[in-house]
């Protein structure tokens, strides 16, 4: 069973406070509350500093120890040591980090986190251009134009020699590894509207190219989701194809060899065909199927057993192709309805040649960077949280209330848990607003009075 954060702890933040969040496991969702300046969002960053590698943040952070149970029994413990600091360079950890990972009836593991070796890192720079940093123990970005690569891709791309590139990469004990490593953790905050893509368009081929790169561009993140959603409707439509055709081919032998009468009865045929023909006309109202398909009509009175026997073949073989959509058609019918109570005197249809798009009451398109801020943002975190996150995940999520209605932020809860149902996953939510609080007070831990 995959291993789950059940608690986060961390003593002398800010060389102030010590604050212990335990996490809703069966309702997966937490909700941190408290006064200004006590380390919401920082405690949001280190649980993710510590799941995407990104031990640096340990460093710049004051505070004492910061402890991790998982629902597994492990602990993972990192204590910050500031008494042997050392001369910051680019992207170093300034002061050594102490590691324990300690699980019952297994022998405790110690390591320490001192920084990549600052000649290796010199020797580094001989390779690469000053415009891509490090991310994490294995991911580079490039501050031009946010293409990410990982350390085996930034070797290839820059011809490093296979000695440094081993000298740059911390030798991670295996039991830490793994267990960072089973956990997706991702930090949604306030500004994600604005994005960096993958690829950006290349002069000679008028595509979208992750290998040539032309200089610094940028999209919208509502755009950018609006493609992607397209994409795994693609790949959907395509394993239905592939499906479709292997069904398809042996068909004929499967009715020449069928013996015996159908199983089915009359009655049952006509009902389960009505049921099939309800399917498909859903996903020809998600926008997943063509509307040219025309239902199967059964004429009245008795059907021949050898038809009884090919029919209910067929209906075999369409609902094991139908069932391809499941996932996808769920995900997106419900992706349709929190947005329609979201967004006022405009509708979200979904295209396969767009994704989605929006029309206003007057039936006239609305360009996705016309949408309010407010809609966007809800519109992308929503999307996220269906089609981007993978089951098991932790997602960090910091103010989902800034640019939002207060009645939206009354149903974010509510929406969180409608998609929980469908994907499921853990949120650790940080917020200052009653609203999103007010009847889940029950998800709420306090980090300081929430009075003051």
């Amino acid at each position: 069973m995959t291993s789950r954060l059940a608690e986060f702890k961390v003593e002398g933040l800010f060389g102030l406070y010590d604050h212990t969040i335990p996490f809703n496991l069966k309702e997966r969702i937490t909700i941190i509350i408290g006064p200004n300046g006590r380390g919401k969002t920082v405690c949001l960053k280190l649980i993710e500093a510590l799941f995407r590698r990104r031990f640096t943040y340990f460093s710049e952070v004051l505070f004492r120890i910061a402890e991790f149970k998982f629902t597994s029994g492990e602990v993972i413990k990192v204590e910050r040591i500031e008494t042997t600091a050392v001369q910051p360079t680019d992207d170093a950890i300034t002061y050594p980090l102490d590691f324990t990972l300690s699980a019952p009836g297994k022998e405790t593991i110690h390591w320490k986190a001192t920084g990549i070796d600052a000649r290796a890192r010199r020797e580094l720079r001989r390779y690469i251009p000053s415009s891509w940093e490090q991310m994490n123990t294995d991911t580079w970005v490039d501050q031009t134009d946010g293409e990410e690569l990982s350390v085996a891709d930034l070797a290839e791309r820059f011809h490093i020699p296979p000695k440094l590139i081993a000298d740059l990469q911390p030798n991670f004990p295996d039991g830490f590894a793994q267990l960072v490593a089973s956990i997706d953790c991702h930090l949604i905050e306030t500004q994600r509207l604005l994005v960096l893509p993958s690829g950006v368009i290349d002069d000679d081929y008028g595509e979208f190219a992750p290998r040539r790169r032309r200089g610094p561009s940028s999209r919208l993140a509502i755009q950018q989701k609006a493609q992607k959603l397209r994409a795994i409707i693609r790949d959907t439509l395509s394993s239905y194809a592939n499906l479709s055709q292997s069904y398809d081919r042996s068909f004929p032998l499967r009715v020449f060899e069928a013996q015996g009468s159908a199983t089915l009865s009359q009655e049952q045929l006509r009902t389960a065909l009505k049921t099939l023909d309800q399917r498909r006309e859903a996903l020809m109202s998600a926008g997943i199927l063509d509307t040219e398909y025309k239902a199967v009509t059964m004429r009245g009175g008795n059907i021949e057993p050898g038809v009884a026997m090919a029919l209910e073949i067929y209906l075999g073989d369409a609902i094991q192709k139908l069932d391809v959509f499941n996932n996808l058609l769920a995900r997106l019918d419900l992706f349709k309805e929190l947005i329609a109570k979201r967004f006022l005197d405009k509708t979200l249809h979904i295209a396969r040649d767009s994704g989605f798009k929006c029309t206003s009451t007057t039936g006239r398109d609305v360009p996705l960077d016309k949408l309010s801020s407010g809609e966007q943002h809800q519109l992308i975190l929503i999307f996220d949280l269906l089609f981007e996150v993978t089951e098991n995940s932790l997602i960090l999520i910091d103010e989902p209330e800034l640019s939002l209605h207060v009645a939206w932020q009354k149903t974010i809860i509510e929406s969180l848990t409608r998609i929980i149902s469908l994907n499921a996953f853990d949120v650790l939510l940080a917020t200052h607003s009653p609203a999103v609080v007010a009847r889940h007070f029950h998800l709420a831990v306090e980090l300081g009075p929430v009075d003051e």
